[in-house]
């Protein structure tokens, strides 16, 4: 290595001091001192801690420790074999087809090294010139790699794994707290005994979707390999593997978590052959500003997968063109244990082929994934390619079925799956919605494949005929979805929980009787279902049944008292009803269970200047403004009392900058904004101005449903052209 330095600061002078024709200058001849034999402290340790002690550390997923001297001296021989053999480190990419952070490639250098260094008699050398030990490797199976954090979450009890049995993909279901309600710019997870746990990818839950599963099953958590729904936190990958560092914090990257909601950890675990306590944990390291860098998941797929037995080399594709210029931050390829090699690409508008991963010896067991070193821009018009190839022959060492079986797509792990998931980021971050709806027509469409091809192998599959009933309702299809939703429960008439997945698409259709009957019959069969009272509450407000809605909305909060959505709803229901105490001490009680959701603090601080308390109201939204200034329920709302309660021209330019900045945010394309904006014009004597505004705002509200809204704004703009 000290040769290479030499080198490398010889051709940097004579590049530098040199023209054409020029002799070089002269070089000192004095070569430094030999360095002698490869020490441990000097040469080994070095490779070891950056590329092996992940893994051969307390608590890691290797057999014995590689830390200390002694540890590694008496594993010399074998470290020698597998690495001259390459079976160590693990690491799948192959090298030159992208470049990626964490990297466990051995050079033949460092291969060289090892055999030297035992050949030489396994020196220890001084300790003077050990490296440090990676953060959080010191600490052992308990310690933090990127300090502690700020909080820590875990389960409120442990899963026990079993001895024996296949491996388990099991989803462990944690709530987020207030205090973790805001952006996040690393995580640190620890899932495990790395023994047993293969590895854990996060995902986050809005829906409650994942904590139902979890508490319909009798252990901890649920079973399976889909998220219930969950998805990548604000299309950012999380995921641990054996031997990997985590991520270190980015500010700029950080995404958001809400209060409320569920992260979901997905786990695979391996049995082995003693019962094993799992008792995951999360650490999460708080950013102290918003991101500046948002991202989205790119997912490739396809269903397209019938691997007869004995059949190899058998290829499933999928591709899709970018829509606009987007970074690729991150690469998730993955198969089941027929996979064999895995590959992924760009082809650029100008025909250039660009490499995203290539892994030629696909290995389930240490899958991950993998964070490029620097991000590769792709223009619009790319087309990213993925191209699986399986082996379901008896010649594949990982077919788990000995002899062969037929194997199709599923999401099973009996079953194979092929997915290539993409992290990336428009950019111009101002393209982030339009990209994320493509994306989420792409991912919908890919999605609907799959469970189709699943009922084509089993129609009778109620989660497939579910999942596609609530992807029609995802992308506006109610009456697709209603149809789909009474075919599962034709043929599971004794779910509960499909009867309200029917009402509620019932309700988007507004077929309100309809829906009515089916959460009688939900109820007639679980009198004690807080999700059908709640949805029956819903429904009965619509309709303007208050007294009814607040019987079922309070008998939704008394099945589950920390839903605090229905505390929310409750609380509008007595607003509406005129029941402003009791609205009150409801909007609280939401706020109670969620103090930091931005929606109950909008509806608490409207409910207070409704009833004229206004003082109070001032205060409520100025204090959302502190900690959400892109509040446009707040900003209308405070502009509304500043015109209310407080006169003079001062107070009205306040108003007239507090909903401008609204209408910003909006878009002006929101008629409640522009109308309130219409009126602090007016009251600050800018008539023509008001007048466009408020004319706009009708224009906006005709094109809407709300016959109050309209009305209001046209008494509004009458007034104003006769005061004009």
């Amino acid at each position: 290595m000290r040769r290479d330095s030499r080198l490398l600061v010889a051709t940097f002078v004579v590049g530098a001091g040199c023209s054409a024709g020029d002799a070089p200058p002269a070089l000192s001849t004095d070569a430094p001192a030999d360095p002698g034999p490869p020490t441990f402290a000097r040469d080994v340790a070095p490779i070891l801690y950056r590329n092996c002690i992940g893994c051969h550390s307390d608590g890691g997923a290797g057999p014995f420790a590689l830390v200390d001297y002694d540890d590694v001296r008496d594993h010399g021989s074998q470290i020698v074999e597998v690495t001259q053999t390459r079976i160590m480190p693990p690491w799948l990419p192959v090298a030159g087809y992208g470049r990626f952070l964490g990297e466990r490639h051995l050079t033949d250098g460092e291969i060289a090294t090892f055999a030297a260094w035992v050949d030489a008699g396994r020196l220890a050398g001084d300790p003077a010139d050990l490296p440090a030990l990676p953060a959080g490797i010191a600490g052992g199976k308990d310690g933090w790699r990127l300090g502690p954090p700020d909080i820590v979450l875990e389960l409120d009890a442990p899963y026990t794994l079993s001895a024996a049995g296949a491996d388990v993909h099991r989803n462990f279901v944690m709530r987020v707290p207030a205090a973790a309600d805001g952006w996040i710019a690393a995580v640190e997870l620890q899932p495990g005994d790395a023994k047993v746990v293969l590895h854990a990818v996060m995902r986050v839950d809005r829906t409650r979707e994942a904590a139902r599963r979890d508490a319909a099953d009798p252990d901890v958590g649920f079973s399976g390999m889909d998220f219930a729904g969950a998805l990548m936190p604000d299309g950012r990958l999380v995921a641990w593997a054996r031997g990997r560092a985590p991520d270190p914090p980015q500010p700029a990257r950080a995404f958001r978590l809400t209060e409320g909601s569920d992260i979901v950890l997905q786990v695979l675990l391996r049995p082995s052959g003693k019962p094993e306590v799992i008792r995951p944990r999360i650490g999460l390291h708080l950013s102290s500003r918003p991101a500046s860098r948002r991202a989205l998941a790119l997912e490739l797929s396809s269903v397209a997968i019938d691997l007869a037995p004995g059949a190899k080399n058998v290829v499933v594709e999928d591709r899709y063109e970018v829509p606009m210029d987007v970074y690729v931050i991150g690469v998730y390829p993955h198969a089941n244990y027929l996979g064999r090699q895995l590959e992924s690409w760009a082809d650029l508008p100008d025909g250039v082929k660009k490499w995203l991963v290539k892994i030629d010896t696909w290995n389930f067991d240490w899958q991950e994934q993998y964070r490029l070193a620097e991000p590769i821009r792709l223009p619009a018009g790319s087309v990213v390619h993925m191209r699986h190839t399986y082996d379901n022959s008896a010649d594949n060492p990982r077919n788990p079925s000995r002899p062969p079986r037929h194997v199709r797509y599923g999401p099973n792990p009996t079953d194979e799956m092929a997915e290539l998931i993409l992290e990336i980021e428009p950019v111009d971050p101002r393209n982030l919605v339009a990209l994320d709806r493509e994306l989420m027509n792409a991912w919908i469409e890919r999605q609907m494949r799959g469970h189709r091809a699943r009922l084509e192998v089993d129609p009778k599959d109620v989660s497939a005929h579910t999942t596609i009933a609530a992807l029609e309702a995802r992308r506006g299809r109610g009456r697709e979805a209603i149809a789909g939703y009474r075919r599962a429960l034709e043929l599971a008439p004794q779910r509960v929980d499909l009867r309200v997945d029917l009402a509620i698409a019932l309700i988007g259709e507004q077929d309100f009787d309809e829906a009515r009957a089916v959460l009688a019959v939900a109820l007639s069969r679980d009198g004690g279902d807080a999700r059908a009272h709640f949805t029956l509450g819903n429904l009965l407000r619509k309709q303007r049944e208050y007294a009814a809605a607040i019987r079922h909305l309070v008998r939704s909060t008394e099945l589950d008292p920390e839903n605090s959505e229905a505390w929310n709803n409750l609380a509008i229901t007595y607003e509406q009803h005129g029941r402003a105490a009791e609205a009150e001490a409801a909007i609280a009680r939401a706020l109670e269970v969620a103090p930091k959701r931005v929606l109950f603090q909008e509806n608490r601080a409207r409910m207070l200047a409704a009833q004229g308390r206004d003082a109070d109201a001032l205060a409520a939204y100025r204090n959302l403004l502190d900690d959400e200034p892109n509040s446009v329920a707040a900003l209308r709302g405070l502009a509304m009392v500043l015109l209310r309660e407080q006169t003079g021209e001062a107070n009205a330019l306040r108003a007239i900058d507090l909903v401008e900045r609204a209408a910003k945010l909006t878009e002006g394309r929101d008629p409640t904004v522009l109308e309130v904006l219409g009126i602090a014009y007016a009251s600050a004597g800018k008539r023509d101005a008001a007048l466009r505004t408020v004319a706009r705002a009708l224009e906006l509200a005709k094109a809407g449903p709300d016959a109050a809204l309209i009305e209001r704004i046209e008494t509004q703009l009458d007034g104003l052209r006769a005061d004009r």
